[in-house]
Parts: structure tokens; C-alpha cells; sequence
């Protein structure tokens, strides 16, 4: 009998198709694998709001949870309140707010229900990302309520424009010494608090459900999926993943648009063919 009793999904680019839906061979499959006990946890950089209208489709509402904002926070569903929430504030993060502000480079703060982006820094392209299941406005810095928590904030912009902040980052470590940075996407650099990673998260998620590293599976793509990946007993990359992260995992499945998560998951747990 496996060992895994617990599965981490990523969302964008792993669970999801492309264009964002919840494919029916992928919500049959997690069904089937819930009915034999084992436990779903969508484990992603979005917030709530953007999570929710996958919860009822995915039946996790009773003991179950999700972890959100790359793990900063872990969302109990069943009691709608947080079992675990490392947030930071807005006047921990001038010195490195400034230097992305030289950089002419935009920032988007996000709360557990808001992204603020910030009005002096422009508008980003993030807007296209989230949508309108969370609220948004566009905003002054020192418009933002005194006060306010965010558990991540990020710098949407292209490609060699974040290599470039990374290595300026990277050479100042002074101005990172309490923040986490990872890509989750190659155009998205998100900043969490230091040492919140979706592994870490999904360590503390364990402990509290009796469960070790060796009864979990992690499904990925990304350079933010990173940490959860190494954790996990069966690490599992998509087709369309980095190169860096399918070299670390135990197996590469199809791509996200092919229904790579069901399809692997069919074939490990010797399920039943199901047709989309």
C-alpha cells in the first residue's frame, strides 16, 4: 500500500489548464484519491479570493486545507481562520521598496483580501494576473491604512528586468535579511517574510496532521515550488516546468495542458481510467 497520504498541488501551470480552469479529469481523479483518504492540498502563491472557486469542486471543506502565499499562510477550511500566518508590515520594507523604486520598477503589495499596487512605482501587468475575484487599487503609499499586513508583495516585469533586480538583491543582502524572494513565474519575483517557503509550510501542515515527509507528494513547475518539492517523498514535475526543477524531482509527468497531474496519478494509485 502507498505510503502517501497527503498531495501538494500547485495551481498555475500545474493543476490548472491554461487557461485557468479546473480540467474534469483532474477534479475526477483528486475525488477518487479523496474517497481513499488521502488528503488535497492546493498549495500556491495566490491569495484566497482566487482560490476559493476551486474549493467546492475539489470537496475540500471538512478538515481540510489550503496553503496560500507561497506559504506565509495556511487556511484551515473548515474553521475559515488561519492555522498558520507570518505576515510583515508596510515600515519593515522601505529599504528595499526604495531600491526597486530607483529601478523604476512596479510593486504590488498583497493583503489576505487586497492587492495594493503601488500608484508612484505605476501599474503593473499583475492586474491581468489576479482578475477580479480579489480587490484592487491602484494606490498612494502613504494612502495605505496604518496598520496593514501583507504576506507577500512582488515586482511583475520582464524577464532580464528581474534577473537584473535579483543580482542587485543578491549583492545587497543587507536589504533582504528578513524577506524570502522566488520566482513563480519567469516575468513574477514575489517577496515573502524570511523563511517562508511552501516546503516550510507544508513541514508545519505535516506535523500538525501526524504525517511526515514520507507520506507526501508534490506537484510542481515553478522555481517557487522548490522547497515542496525536495520535501516531499514523490516529487513530481510537469512537461512545461523550468529545466532546474525537473532536475530535482523524482518524476516528470505531462504538461499542464495535457492533464499531467491526473494522468500521473492515475498510473501511481492504479486507478481507473477517467475520460475529460
Amino acid at each position: 500500500m502507498s505510503a502517501i497520504k497527503l498531495i501538494a498541488l500547485d495551481m498555475d501551470n500545474t493543476l490548472l489548464l491554461p487557461d485557468k480552469t479546473l480540467s474534469n479529469q483532474n477534479q475526477k481523479v483528486l475525488t477518487a484519491l479523496q474517497k481513499k483518504g488521502i488528503k488535497i492540498v492546493l498549495t500556491t502563491g495566490r491569495p484566497f479570493p482566487n482560490v476559493k472557486p476551486f474549493i467546492e469542486p475539489l470537496n475540500l471543506i471538512n478538515d481540510d486545507f489550503v496553503i496560500l502565499f507561497n506559504g506565509s499562510l495556511i487556511l484551515d477550511l473548515a474553521a475559515q481562520e488561519p492555522l498558520f500566518n507570518q505576515p510583515f508590515y508596510l515600515d519593515e520594507l522601505s529599504s528595499v521598496l526604495n531600491l526597486i523604486h530607483n529601478l523604476n520598477l512596479p510593486v504590488d503589495l498583497i493583503s489576505q483580501d487586497h492587492v495594493y499596487a503601488i500608484k508612484e512605482y505605476g501599474q503593473s501587468a499583475y492586474i491581468d494576473f489576479v482578475g477580479n475575484l480579489i480587490d484592487y487599487s491602484l494606490t498612494g503609499l502613504d494612502q495605505i491604512p496604518m496598520g496593514t499586513t501583507f504576506n507577500k508583495f512582488l515586482v511583475c516585469a520582464d524577464e532580464s528586468q528581474l534577473d537584473y533586480l535579483e543580482d542587485v538583491l543578491a549583492k545587497t543582502p543587507i536589504l533582504t535579511k528578513n524577506l524570502n524572494m522566488m520566482r513563480s513565474r519567469r516575468t513574477l519575483l514575489e517577496f515573502m517574510p524570511k523563511g517562508v517557503d511552501k516546503g516550510n509550510a507544508l513541514k508545519y501542515l505535516l506535523h500538525h496532521l501526524g504525517l511526515k515527509p514520507a507520506n507526501l507528494m508534490a506537484f510542481g513547475d515553478e522555481e517557487n515550488d522548490r522547497s515542496m518539492l525536495q520535501l516531499a517523498h514523490v516529487s513530481v514535475a510537469m512537461d512545461n516546468a523550468i529545466p532546474s526543477i525537473k532536475a530535482i524531482t523524482t518524476d516528470v509527468t505531462s504538461s499542464n495542458a495535457d492533464d499531467g497531474v491526473a494522468q500521473f496519478l492515475t498510473k501511481y494509485f492504479k486507478l481507473e481510467s477517467f475520460q475529460s
